[in-house]
């Protein structure tokens, strides 16, 4: 016998919170814009598993374009050996935040002259594989030192999980009572009743303990974190 879906739309979230606390129709859309929300930010802060991911070609000056769907950075990444090789971030690479074409004369886009040797007294933090910065501003991210044949990146980041195209958005249905509770607070918070509200969000913290709960890394996953940093040379 087939069992229950464990994904609900947001508008089938909405409308169940609705009938439950026996509110009136016009409420659909205030109660959906806190649902949104609500998904957004535990999305965000709380759940495993919905990172997104796209390939993007560097543009002519090193560049490549935030996505608009984008909410916060993860990785900029290129594929070695079917594993991604994540970009080094580099604080002081010279790039303009005027949103013009980088200056080669003024020494942006200059490829930064790493000089790398193998011996005991080398230093760490040299990435032959490229460096990023984020020039949020101005909607993109800056590339240097990228091989010739880097011609695109992967960029990981987090989105606003929302789908904006009219296609149904779903609430993982064990993040369901963590996204209710957000709703009840942003009720009490939009009518100031601020005792209530720190009432509701506590409720709430405490729906958010019982997801992180479950979104925490199973002992398999820890134990093969261990292992792939040990080897049988002595430790230093």
């Amino acid at each position: 016998m087939a069992e229950l879906s464990g994904l609900k739309t947001i508008e089938e979230v909405a409308k169940h919170y609705m009938f439950m606390h026996k509110m009136p129709e016009e409420e659909l859309i205030r109660c959906l814009q806190l649902t949104i929300d609500g998904l957004k930010k535990i999305k965000l802060f709380h759940l495993r598993g919905f990172e997104t991911v796209v390939k993007l070609t560097v543009s002519a000056i090193k560049t490549i374009d935030l996505p608009d769907d984008y909410l916060n950075f993860i990785a900029v990444a290129i594929p070695v050996d079917g594993e991604y090789w994540f970009l080094t971030s580099k604080g002081r690479m010279v790039f303009s935040q005027d949103a013009l074409p980088l200056d080669t004369d003024d020494g942006e886009g200059v490829d930064i002259p790493d000089g790398y040797y193998s011996d005991y007294q080398s230093s760490g933090g040299i990435n032959r594989e490229g460096y990023y910065k984020i020039d949020e501003k101005n909607r993109r991210i800056v590339l240097n030192s990228l091989q010739s044949t880097s011609t695109e990146v992967f960029l990981l980041y987090y989105s606003t999980g929302i789908n904006a195209a009219g296609t149904a958005t779903y609430v993982p249905d064990r993040a369901r009572e963590a996204v209710l509770a957000y709703i009840d607070f942003g009720y009490a918070m939009g009518e100031k009743d601020y005792r209530a509200a720190s009432f509701l969000e506590d409720q709430y913290n405490k729906r958010v303990d019982e997801l992180r709960y479950l979104e925490m890394p199973r002992l398999s996953e820890l134990r093969d974190a261990l292992y792939e940093v040990m080897n049988p040379l002595p430790q230093r």
